[in-house]
């Protein structure tokens, strides 16, 4: 788990992990999941529980989150929910039932991979916003042995501007070498107003104002990141690995 996350199941002792390989099938790099596959036939998880650190959203304007998810299930629908702590209570945001992402099958190995994520973006945090803000992400497998839920590049913005993968701008934005050691270079003919670096908690690291011929990453520690870039109109995020 990433530094500040917890996990929580009230049926079993199996739980959310992070990593790259599982339920028979490829996963990108630093991805939590819930493997129920893993977790056994017998065993049922109707709760299964990924929890964010404490987030202090108390001084954020118009906070939004977006994230990347897929869910492979066997017979029954099993389901997402993301629920966020007002300061007071849990409140759902977000839910999703059944087959999501698109899987796809490697005749060599005989192993299901994940192609692609779905994406939830720009869900509207500012009714919940508070100094001790958290989300989580629950996995019912709706009483089935069913296979499991993969979540990754978990993101909370803040202003109007959105944030998207997808974007045709990203695909204008270079960012290399990656994985990086000392010095990242990001390639564009856009503005960019601001870079930011997170971590896989949702610590911002490292801020940028404006447009460089390169960004020292050398006091960085190992590991995953996002890299956000902001050019005035939207935010683009991109993962990179810092070794």
């Amino acid at each position: 788990m990433p530094i500040g996350w917890t996990v929580e199941n009230p049926d079993t002792t199996y739980n959310w992990g992070v990593g790259s390989s599982v339920f028979y099938n490829s996963l990108p790099s630093g991805a939590a999941f819930f493997d129920d596959d893993a977790a056994g036939i017998s065993s049922l998880n109707s709760s299964a529980k990924l929890i964010s650190p404490i987030i202090d959203l108390s001084s954020v304007s118009n906070p939004h989150l977006s994230f990347k998810y897929a869910n492979m299930i066997d017979t029954e629908d099993s389901t997402l929910k993301v629920e966020v702590f007002n300061g007071t209570a849990w409140v759902q945001v977000f839910s999703f039932a059944g087959l999501a992402g698109t899987w796809d099958f490697d005749p060599d190995t005989f192993d299901e991979y994940l192609e692609s994520y779905d994406q939830a973006q720009n869900i509207n945090l500012t009714s919940y916003a508070n100094a001790n803000f958290k989300v989580r992400f629950v996995y019912d497998d709706a009483g089935d042995y069913s296979y499991g839920v993969v979540v990754d590049d978990i993101i909370i913005t803040s202003g109007v501007l959105g944030t998207s993968d997808m974007s045709s701008i990203s695909d204008e934005i270079k960012v290399y070498p990656n994985p990086v050691k000392d010095y990242l270079f990001v390639k564009s003919n856009l503005k960019i107003s601001k870079i930011s670096l997170i971590d896989m908690s949702g610590k911002q690291m490292k801020t940028f104002n404006g447009k460089s011929d390169k960004y020292d990453l050398s006091d960085l520690q190992n590991g995953v990141y996002l890299i956000l870039i902001d050019n005035g109109k939207e935010v683009i995020k991109k993962k990179i690995i810092k070794k």
